[in-house]
């Protein structure tokens, strides 16, 4: 066998191992993302998400991470109506290192919507990662991913802000809480991961899990976007209602005077 056939395999070889390889990171890589409890829950009631030790072993993990959530915003205080004084809305957060925050308005804060970091410079100042203001009435799979001092947020598989810290983040195991009692609306399927998720990786847990609309799969019944509402049905007026009006015998006839 000459030297030139010898390096033909050979690169046949490194071809094979190279295509098997991105197979495998391609379909096992997502595995590492674990999913946390309570599943889903309403905004406006402030809910611990896992524990401090699923929060230190995944989030805080040294090679980077991945945080993973759906949220449906109905409503919230607009930040022009806060005063300077007030406290942020608070979307999520990760004990006191990591904040997701509807900020008032203040010229010392960079918009309106911000990640916060809290960091270890010489007197730990929190840093702000600006980014694009949080929609409203709509599905969003939010992704937080996180290299080293770089702080990537995403918007259904959309880029929404990124930055590096001056400082490196604070590390503490404290729960994942989501929700504001000022704000409105659902979350569901609460992830983390300790690896930091590439674009391909996010949509494909977006692909996977929502429909095209960004609706998550397999909502359970309690997670209704409308059910913190009442509706009155006026007098005179038939209204449908599962829980009112019965199911119809179908071999049933109506009786109405023009029969």
């Amino acid at each position: 066998m000459n030297l030139s056939s010898s390096l033909v395999i050979l690169l046949i070889i490194i071809g094979i191992i190279t295509f098997i390889s991105s197979i495998i990171l391609k379909y096992l890589r997502p595995s590492y993302i674990q999913s946390l409890t309570p599943k889903s829950g309403r905004l406006e009631s402030i809910t611990k998400i896992g524990t401090p030790g699923q929060v230190r072993d995944l989030f805080l993990a040294p090679s980077g991470s991945t945080l993973s959530i759906y949220i449906y915003c109905n409503s919230y205080v607009k930040t022009k109506t806060l005063g300077q004084d007030s406290e942020p809305i608070r979307i999520l957060q990760l004990g006191n290192s990591l904040q997701l925050q509807l900020n008032p308005a203040n010229k010392k804060i960079p918009s309106s919507t911000n990640l916060v970091v809290k960091t270890q410079g010489p007197t730990s100042d929190n840093e702000y990662i600006p980014i694009m203001d949080f929609p409203q009435q709509q599905w969003v799979h939010l992704c937080i991913v996180r290299e080293g001092r770089r702080y990537t947020i995403f918007y259904n598989g959309r880029v929404a802000g990124s930055s590096r810290t001056k400082y490196f983040p604070t590390i503490n195991s404290s729960p994942f809480i989501v929700g504001d009692q000022r704000l409105q609306g659902t979350f569901a399927f609460p992830k983390l991961a300790p690896i930091p998720y590439n674009l391909n990786d996010i949509k494909n847990d977006l692909q996977s899990s929502s429909d095209t609309r960004h609706k998550p799969y397999y909502l359970e019944s309690s997670m209704n976007i409308f059910e913190s509402f009442s509706f009155t049905c006026p007098k005179g007026i038939f209204c449908f209602s599962t829980k009112s009006q019965p199911n119809m015998n179908p071999l049933k006839l109506w009786k109405s005077p023009y029969a």
